[in-house]
């Protein structure tokens, strides 16, 4: 195991080992800074559901997301609902139909994880990009092909 791994999986511990505080301060930071999105502490599955509206260029997305240590290989799970967004390997959903928003060993620093008021934003980034994708076939944002 190389030292990016064990420093990962070391973080990953101390998240889940104190995963209320952790989680609650997740949702401070969101709650303060991201007025749009409701969250609320699932003490029963370790986790912060979220649910809210984005309003882009004139239409509305409805956004569902989860965020725990618990969760295999990554924290978040964000989804855009009732909209017809199927799994295509060019426009950065993995194959549950959640956003791609960032690379999990490439763009996390060693031993530091991605906060999900960090991640917030990248939301709206990602759905403009997809509407760019729709309509010239070519995903114009910052990637790492998979």
């Amino acid at each position: 195991m190389g030292i990016i791994t064990t420093l990962a999986g070391n973080t990953k511990q101390e998240h889940q080992k104190d995963w209320y505080t952790f989680l609650y301060i997740q949702k401070h930071f969101v709650e303060k800074h991201f007025s749009w999105l409701k969250l609320v502490l699932d003490k029963k599955n370790k986790q912060l559901i979220g649910t809210g509206t984005l309003q882009i260029g004139g239409k509305s997305y409805k956004i569902l997301l989860s965020y725990s240590p618990f969760q295999k290989f990554r924290y978040d799970r964000i989804y855009i609902r009732g909209d017809t967004i199927k799994y295509h390997d060019d426009i950065h959903l993995y194959y549950d139909n959640s956003l791609c928003l960032y690379h999990p060993l490439i763009d996390k620093l060693p031993g530091k994880n991605i906060s999900l008021c960090e991640m917030i934003p990248w939301i709206s980034e990602w759905i403009i990009h997809h509407n760019q994708w729709k309509k010239y076939g070519v995903w114009l944002g910052k990637e790492i092909k998979h």
